[in-house]
């Protein structure tokens, strides 16, 4: 696990100084407009993948045999590849439209150079859960930390050759090709040439899965973007800019718990396969009890930095200001982390169904806090109804544990 937590640390710090870079060289209106660039990228990254990387997860960690993982894999990457390259394609071909619907031109430049990445983001998402499922940690760690590296370098090539701040997002595109690449190294040896029966087999198995379970994947990373895209409706770049700031450190603090989610994953998938309830019970309670008092701590420690910190190394106002966002979506995240590490319980003992019920359900009271608390709060209102979602996501999952799987958690 502390391969994870430092490869997060060094993710989360490269991915602060990466956003600071970009307002302090581009401006706020810049990274307002990167920020719902990359609000766009992830929702159509989830659709290119397709939950084809969480089939990965739960079929080669459910078996031993080394045949049996290579055409998983390999079948895996290839459904992907065709799949992703049509949602990448969509992605460049509406670019335009979506520019025009968040009434910005510069978004609709950036959408276009970062569409290459969407394909790239899910065959990576695919080869990152084979090494999940092969608990291989350290590669996972260093590819999924690299990837913040390389968009840092990425940033600095463009301002080398004086990119237009509109075709930043080229630098996801390139950061995710890279990733994917290097990730091939670790899962070459999971890679072997199909025969058509074992293609068309694992294919269908993976799309049936991935179908199930898709859409809760794309809903958990639109609930991290929602507010900025709702937000970037009603008001201009640079305060879109400024609480995307807050809202990217504070989703960086988060990680920590997701490091958590994948460290447990193949442990709760093993427990609930086996049929003992009751230690996955006992685990959850173990780790929810202690995961809330360490968030607490990390939550204030992370809200007077903040607070003390950003006002010194900006002279911009927004951003001076924008810690009372980054403060009530910590508190937010804080009430739910005891419960973060094992949000997909659902998922993982084989009910993808009711797991997007659960993401959906979240990303909707996100959506309609965010639309009810914006005209009157502004930014804050945005901040205060995600951090609701956060809080309304424990009950939700708690609920449904008891229901459906018989676990009180």
């Amino acid at each position: 696990m502390w391969w994870n937590v430092v490869a997060l640390a060094a993710a989360g710090c490269l991915g602060i100084l990466f956003n600071y870079l970009v307002g302090v060289v581009y401006g706020t209106a810049a990274l307002g407009v990167f920020n719902q660039v990359f609000a766009v990228y992830v929702l159509f990254s989830q659709f290119a993948a397709l939950g084809v990387h969480y089939s990965v997860l739960t079929h080669v960690a459910g078996t031993s045999d080394a045949s049996a993982r290579q055409a998983i894999t390999t079948s895996a990457l290839l459904v992907t590849l065709v799949v992703g390259g049509c949602f990448a394609a969509v992605a460049w071909l509406l670019a335009g439209a979506i520019g025009s619907g968040l009434d910005s031109a510069g978004v609709a430049v950036g959408i276009a150079y970062a569409a290459p990445g969407v394909l790239f983001f899910a065959l990576s998402k695919v080869t990152l859960s084979c090494l999940n499922a092969l608990q291989r940690m350290r590669w996972y760690a260093i590819l999924s930390g690299g990837r913040f590296v390389l968009m840092v370098a990425g940033f600095a090539g463009c301002v080398l050759l004086e990119v237009d701040q509109t075709r930043l997002p080229v630098i996801l595109s390139i950061a995710e090709g890279a990733t994917f690449l290097l990730s091939l190294v670790p899962v070459v040896h999971q890679l072997r040439p199909l025969r058509r029966g074992e293609l068309e087999r694992w294919g269908r198995e993976h799309l049936r899965f991935g179908v199930r379970g898709f859409l809760s994947g794309m809903l958990a990373e639109l609930n991290t973007r929602v507010d900025i895209l709702i937000l970037g409706a009603f008001v201009s770049d640079p305060v879109v800019g400024a609480y995307s700031f807050a809202a990217i450190l504070a989703e960086g603090l988060y990680q920590l718990l997701v490091v958590l989610r994948t460290n447990y994953a193949p442990i709760v998938v093993k427990l609930w396969a086996e049929r003992r309830p009751d230690q996955l019970a006992a685990l959850v309670r173990r780790v929810r009890d202690r995961t809330w008092l360490a968030s607490l701590v990390a939550g204030a420690a992370a809200i007077a930095g903040y607070a003390l910190l950003v006002p010194l190394v900006t002279s911009d106002p927004l951003l001076a200001d924008s810690w009372r966002y980054f403060a009530v979506l910590v508190a937010g995240m804080v009430a739910s982390a005891g419960y973060a590490p094992f949000q997909p319980l659902l998922l993982y003992a084989g009910k993808p169904g009711w797991y997007t019920i659960l993401i959906l359900a979240i990303v909707a009271i996100n959506a309609a806090g965010n639309l009810a608390l914006i005209v009157p709060l502004g930014a804050i209102g945005s901040a205060l109804g995600t951090a609701i979602a956060f809080a309304a996501g424990v009950l939700l999952l708690r609920a449904m544990s008891a229901r459906l799987l018989e676990i009180r958690i």
